[in-house]
């Protein structure tokens, strides 16, 4: 049958057994829309070839184009003319009441673009207070509340850190296109105040086996019930904890455990308790960590093994091992491993850190 067709992934389909192609993909059928869309053609070619007549590039102001539904590549080029920092440099934030990019490009607008210009604002607690520190070069540390923070977390403590690969097509049973497979952890523990660090660590074997199940009942091992176990931003190995569970019930109530008890060390930060200049419009531990320990070599991602610098290396790499030569194969996953092992290594720094400000009241 002749038609324009568009053939997507099924995001719901879970693999059960051999990969089910029928199933695999949706189809949808195009034909009303193209026809649609190709009244359209012969005006658009038009205003495109009288744009490329020209001998000057289009005067195109920033807009909310420049971020739908992805930022654009030329954001760059296109703002070059922007003071720095800019209010394209605050901080976002979460949910609906957060500084989204369509404020941000109506403070433009309206002359509000440099830091200067925004200060009392009012736009937000968190972006007041980024602002505030930026213009002024000061740090904003509550003592108090990052006292009230820690408080909340008792020994052992248990710093964990997931990395995940996830495939296009499934390749295992219980799931789905994209469905994020965690194949390694790093785990840092101090048993008491006084003792010293124990690091434990679990790579999958390379052999394009499901990792999930080893990594669910090794965790279980390493990782008692009711311990503290500490995430920076929690929302990711939260998720992945409940997934397993419900993949592996047998050890549901374990790993349901572990889940009920992660503390997150991203709340002192995003919650405005510490701030300094440095971390700009992240509080991400990729911006936190340089901001803390700005002159630590050994807390420097980039000097670790240029296989594995971040988490994107590590999602694309790992799946990439089991066709490798023999040495290869070898240095990646000592790579990997390293690299799993400074996020959590990272995560300790930064609690000692948090430790070291309470102790100042």
């Amino acid at each position: 049958m002749t038609g324009t067709y568009l053939v997507c992934l099924n995001s719901d389909y879970m693999r059960q057994g051999d990969l089910d192609l029928q199933k695999l993909f949706v189809i949808i059928d195009m034909q009303g829309m193209v026809a649609n869309e190709l009244l359209k053609v012969p005006n658009n070619v038009a205003l495109a070839k009288a744009t490329m007549a020209k001998t000057e590039e289009p005067d195109t102001d920033l807009d909310t184009h420049c971020h739908v539904p992805y930022d654009c590549v030329f954001w760059t080029y296109c703002s070059r003319h922007l003071p720095k920092p800019s209010v394209f440099d605050v901080y976002g934030g979460k949910g609906r009441g957060g500084f989204t990019f369509a404020k941000k490009v109506n403070c433009y607008k309206n002359g509000k673009v440099t830091f200067e210009d925004l200060r009392g604002e009012s736009i937000g607690a968190i972006q007041d207070l980024q602002i505030a520190c930026m213009l002024d070069q000061r740090e904003h540390i509550d003592r108090e509340e990052i006292g009230k923070f820690l408080s909340e977390l008792s020994y052992p403590l248990y710093f964990l850190d997931f990395e995940s690969m996830q495939d296009a097509v499934p390749q295992y049973d219980n799931t789905k296109p994209y469905t994020q497979l965690c194949f390694q952890y790093s785990l840092h523990i101090k048993e008491s105040e006084d003792a010293s660090y124990q690091h434990k660590e679990f790579l999958a074997p390379s052999d394009g086996c499901d990792p999930r199940r080893a990594l669910a009942e090794q965790l279980c091992r390493d990782i008692p019930m009711g311990a503290c176990t500490v995430v920076y931003n929690k929302t990711f190995e939260c998720t992945r904890l409940k997934e397993m569970a419900e993949v592996f019930p047998d050890l549901a109530v374990h790993l349901m455990d572990i889940h009920d008890h992660i503390k997150d060390l991203l709340v002192p930060f995003q919650s405005g308790h510490f701030y300094l200049p440095a971390m700009g419009k992240s509080f991400s531990i990729k911006s936190v960590l340089p901001a803390l320990f700005p002159n630590e070599p050994t807390l420097n991602y980039h000097n670790l093994d240029s296989r594995v610098q971040n988490g994107g290396d590590a999602m694309t790499i790992f799946p990439r091992i089991k066709d490798m030569p023999a040495d290869e194969a070898a240095a990646t996953r000592e790579a990997l491993l390293r690299y799993c092992e400074l996020d959590t290594w990272a995560m300790v720094k930064v609690w000692e850190r948090l430790c070291e400000e309470a102790c100042k009241i």
